[in-house]
C-alpha cells in the first residue's frame, strides 16, 4: 500500500514538473523571441547591443560573448534588448548628441532602421505566433464542439428559437468551428447577429441581438458534454446525496461511459390489486413505450429523461478496467424522482418572455399579460402555477383556452387566447439564474412566480403552522441538513453547510436595487437537495417569523427529470481540427492568427467602451494559471495557447504608451514628420507617464489575480 501510494505522489509530482517546466519554457519562448526580433534587426542595421535579457530586474545569471551581455534576469514578466542610445531606464540617451556621434549607436541610426528595429519585436511575435498556431493544425487540435447543450431560459437564444443539440455553423457569415470560436465572436461583436445553425438535416438562420452581461455580451448557450464520466471524478462525488442517482442498482465510477438508456414500463395492477411490469421494451415499440435509444451527448440524455420522468430508467454503460482492456457493459437502474410538496402553492406572476414565433406568439399572447385561467382553472387556486409546464404538456394536441389580463391605457383588461400546446415535456428548460424565468416548452412562453402564497393546502404541515395564509411572502428559505455531521456531498458541495435563498420581489421597495428572484428558481434549487430540511422564513403582515418544515408529500403525477448527477463531471464534447496538408495547415494556420489580432483589438475597444469587464483581464499569476492548466491537456494545447499569447504579446506592445515599442513608434513618426527629434523634456515626461500607467496596470491585474479572478 505505501509503495503504491508513493508510486502515485512521484507520478503526480512528475506531472506538475512537467506541466510547469513546460510553461515556463514556453513562456520564456515567446518572450525570446520577441527579443530576438529587435535583437536580430539591431544587429543588421550594425547597432552595438550591450545586452540581451529575458527577465526583467536583477541578473540572475549572464555570459558575455562579443560585446553583448546575454542574461536571464530574476522576473519572468518580459526581456529587454539593451542598445547604445536606447536605454527605456534611461532616456536621456535617445537625445544625447555625445551618443549620436558614435555610428554603431541606436539614435545614429535612420529613422526608418530605428522603425525597423523597434517593430522587429512584434513582427516576429506575430511570426511566432503564426508558427505555433500552424503546428497546432499540423497535428491536430482537439476544441470544444459548436454544439449547444442548453440554452438559458430567456435569453437570446432561447427567445430566437435555438435548441440543446443544435450545432452552431456561422455567425454573421463567418465559419464557426469550435465552441470557442462561437464566444469570440459573439463576446466581441457590435449590434445584432445573425447565427446560422444546422438541426439533424437542416440548416436555420437566427437574427439575435446579445445580451450585455458580464463579462461581455452573451446569447445565453452552453457547450454540450459528453455523457462519459472523467476518470479523475471521485466516485463520491458524482451523484447528489439524496437524489435518485444515490439510489442506483450499481454504483457509476469515474471513466463510465453512458452510451444507450431504456425507460422501464411503468407498473400495471393485475386482477389481484398487486403491481406487475406490463412487460420487457421491444426494440421496435411505439414512442410511448419507449424503445432502447442511444444517446452520444449530455443533450441527447436530457431530451430523454425529460420525455420520461416519470419511467425507471435503465442506463447502459461502458466501463473500462485499464487502457488495453476491452470494456464490459454494465446495466444501472436509476428510480425516478417525484416532486416534493412544499404544502403551499405560489401566486402566478406576470408573463416576462415570449418565444419567437412559438404557439404563444401565434396566438397573441404578450409579455407583461398575466395567465388567470386555463380552460376556467385559476393558477394559484385550482392549478400550482409552478405546475403549468407539465399541466400544458398533457394537453398536447388539444386546444386549450386562456384568459389573461393585461394592461391598457384604459386600465387592465381581459382577454381570451385559445393555442393548441405542442408536445414538448414540461419543466425541461428549468431557470438557470434567480430571476430566470419558469417556461412553458409546449407554447414558447416563460412567466414569473411570486414569493407570496397563493393557497395554503388542506392537511399539510404547512397549514397546521397557523401563520401561512393568502397573502403571506416568502422572504428566505434555508436548507439545513437533518443529521449534522453525517452529511454526503449533495449539489451544493458539502451538505452540512446551511444554504440560504433570498426571494426579493418586483413589489417593494427591494425592486430598485435587487432583480426579483423567481421562486420557481429557489423551488428547483429545492427539489435538488431532498436530503435537508427547510427553514421558512415568512411575513404575513402581522408578523414575521420562521418554521421548520420537516416533512414533505410527493406530489401525484409529477416527477423530475433530472437524476441527481452533479453537472461538473462530463467530459467536454471536443473534435479534432487538424490540416489534410502544408498549404491546409497555412490557411488554418493564417486563419487562427487574423482571428485572435482581432479578438484582441476587439476586447480592447469593448474594455474602453465597458462592454467588457476589465475583471475579465488576467496578469502574471493569472496567465502562469491558464498556461498549466492548458500544459495539463496536452503539448497541442499549449502550442495554441502560446500562439495566442505571441500574439497578445505583440499587440499589446504596439499600443501608442511611451516605454512599449508602440510609444517609441510613435516618437520615430513625429521625428520622421517634423526632422527633429522629441526634446528631453518631453522623453522624460512620456516615459514618466508610461512607466506610472504600466505600474498601475500590473497592480490592478495582479490584484484581480490574486483576489478576483477563480482560476
Amino acid at each position: 500500500m505505501y509503495t503504491v501510494l508513493a508510486i502515485s505522489s512521484v507520478a503526480e509530482f512528475s506531472g506538475m514538473l512537467l506541466n510547469t517546466l513546460a510553461v515556463v519554457f514556453g513562456l520564456g519562448l515567446v518572450i525570446f523571441f520577441h527579443e530576438l526580433g529587435h535583437f536580430a534587426v539591431a544587429k543588421w542595421c550594425d547597432v552595438h547591443v550591450e545586452r540581451f535579457s529575458i527577465g526583467i530586474g536583477p541578473i540572475i545569471w549572464s555570459r558575455q560573448k562579443g560585446e553583448t551581455e546575454y542574461a536571464i534576469s530574476a522576473l519572468p514578466l518580459g526581456g529587454y534588448v539593451k542598445m547604445l542610445g536606447q536605454d527605456d531606464m534611461d532616456p536621456n540617451q535617445m537625445t544625447s548628441s555625445e551618443i549620436a556621434e558614435n555610428p554603431r549607436s541606436y539614435s545614429a541610426k535612420t529613422v526608418s532602421q530605428r522603425m525597423a528595429i523597434i517593430s522587429a519585436g512584434v513582427i516576429m511575435n506575430v511570426i511566432t505566433g503564426f508558427l505555433f498556431f500552424f503546428g497546432g493544425y499540423w497535428f491536430g487540435v482537439y476544441e470544444p464542439a459548436p454544439v449547444v447543450g442548453a440554452v438559458r431560459t430567456g435569453y437570446p437564444a432561447w427567445t430566437a428559437g435555438i435548441e440543446p443539440g443544435d450545432r452552431i455553423i456561422s455567425v454573421n457569415d463567418e465559419r464557426i468551428r469550435s465552441f470557442m470560436d462561437l464566444q469570440e465572436s459573439i463576446v466581441l461583436s457590435s449590434g445584432d447577429l445573425t447565427v446560422g445553425v444546422r438541426r439533424g438535416d437542416r440548416e436555420l438562420s437566427f437574427p439575435i441581438t446579445p445580451l450585455k452581461v458580464s463579462p461581455g455580451r452573451s446569447i445565453g448557450v452552453v457547450p454540450t458534454t459528453t455523457t462519459t464520466i472523467a476518470d479523475v471524478i471521485d466516485p463520491d462525488q458524482i451523484t447528489d446525496a439524496g437524489m435518485p442517482s444515490e439510489r442506483a442498482s450499481t454504483p457509476f465510477l469515474g471513466g463510465d461511459e453512458i452510451f444507450a438508456v431504456r425507460a422501464v414500463p411503468v407498473a400495471a395492477e393485475n386482477e389481484d390489486g398487486a403491481e406487475q411490469a406490463n412487460g420487457e421494451i421491444p426494440p421496435d415499440s411505439s414512442p410511448d413505450e419507449d424503445a432502447r435509444m442511444e444517446v452520444a451527448s449530455i443533450a441527447d440524455l436530457r431530451k430523454i429523461l425529460g420525455r420520461y420522468p416519470e419511467r425507471e430508467m435503465v442506463y447502459e454503460v461502458r466501463r473500462y478496467a485499464g487502457e488495453e482492456t476491452e470494456p464490459t457493459t454494465v446495466e444501472i437502474r436509476i428510480p425516478p424522482q417525484q416532486v416534493r410538496s412544499l404544502g403551499f402553492w405560489m401566486a402566478m406572476g406576470p408573463v416576462t418572455h415570449i418565444r419567437k414565433d412559438s404557439v404563444a406568439a401565434k396566438a397573441g399572447l404578450r409579455e407583461g399579460d398575466t395567465i388567470r385561467a386555463i380552460n376556467g382553472l385559476k393558477p394559484g387556486e385550482d392549478l400550482d402555477p409552478l405546475h403549468l409546464p407539465v399541466y400544458f404538456s398533457k394537453l398536447a394536441g388539444q386546444e386549450v383556452t386562456l384568459l389573461v389580463s393585461r394592461s391598457s391605457t384604459n386600465g387592465p383588461d381581459e382577454e381570451e387566447l385559445r393555442l393548441i400546446p405542442d408536445d414538448r415535456p414540461g419543466w425541461t428548460e428549468t431557470p438557470d439564474l434567480p430571476s430566470s424565468p419558469l417556461t412553458i416548452p409546449s407554447i414558447g412562453a416563460g412567466y414569473r412566480v411570486q414569493p407570496f402564497i397563493a393557497r395554503v393546502l388542506p392537511g399539510s404541515e404547512a397549514e397546521g403552522w397557523g401563520v401561512l395564509d393568502a397573502g403571506t411572502r416568502i422572504t428566505r428559505v434555508e436548507m439545513v441538513h437533518t443529521s449534522p455531521g453525517q452529511g454526503q456531498p449533495d449539489a451544493y458541495g458539502d451538505a452540512e453547510t446551511p444554504v440560504a435563498i433570498e426571494l426579493r420581489s418586483d413589489e417593494g421597495e427591494d425592486s430598485a436595487t435587487d432583480e426579483a428572484v423567481n421562486f420557481a428558481w429557489a423551488f428547483e434549487q429545492l427539489q435538488r437537495a431532498p436530503g435537508r430540511r427547510l427553514i421558512i422564513h415568512y411575513d404575513n403582515g402581522t408578523e414575521s417569523g420562521s418554521k421548520s418544515l420537516e416533512s414533505f408529500e410527493a406530489v401525484d403525477d409529477w416527477y423530475l427529470w433530472i437524476r441527481g448527477f452533479h453537472p461538473g463531471i462530463w467530459v467536454d464534447l471536443r473534435e479534432i481540427q487538424q490540416a489534410d496538408s502544408i498549404p491546409d495547415a497555412i490557411v488554418l494556420g493564417f486563419g487562427r492568427t487574423r482571428k485572435a489580432a482581432v479578438s484582441i483589438y476587439r476586447s480592447l475597444k469593448q474594455m474602453i467602451r465597458r462592454d467588457v469587464d476589465m475583471e475579465s483581464l488576467s496578469g502574471p499569476l493569472g496567465i502562469a494559471k491558464i498556461a498549466y492548466r492548458v500544459a495539463d491537456r496536452g503539448l497541442i494545447d499549449l502550442l495554441m495557447f502560446l500562439g495566442f499569447l505571441s500574439i497578445n504579446l505583440a499587440i499589446l506592445n504596439f499600443l501608442p504608451i511611451p516605454i512599449l515599442d508602440g510609444g517609441h513608434m510613435v516618437f520615430l513618426i513625429w521625428e520622421g514628420v517634423t526632422r527633429r527629434k522629441p526634446s528631453i523634456t518631453v522623453i522624460n515626461w512620456a516615459h514618466a507617464a508610461g512607466m506610472l500607467f504600466l505600474l498601475s496596470l500590473f497592480a490592478f491585474v495582479m490584484w484581480i489575480d490574486i483576489f478576483v479572478s477563480d482560476l
